[in-house]
């Protein structure tokens, strides 16, 4: 789901792994939408994962 999200964050290989590429990628994404960064995806990621905002602020971390 985080592929599809905007922004200039890469797009992740689609291999069912939950490693440390896609926590700093859904942790990113919390940070953009107001939300601890924690990396936990519950009700209110999922609901940015699938309404993105349409701009986000924070630089990608490198």
């Amino acid at each position: 789901m985080s592929n599809t999200w905007g922004g200039e964050p890469p797009k992740l290989t689609l291999d069912g792994v939950f490693d440390s590429v896609m926590l700093k990628k859904i942790e990113w994404i919390q940070g953009c939408h107001g939300l601890p960064a924690s990396g936990v995806i519950e009700d209110r990621t999922w609901q940015v994962l699938y309404h993105p905002a349409l701009d986000c602020y924070n630089p990608y971390p490198a």
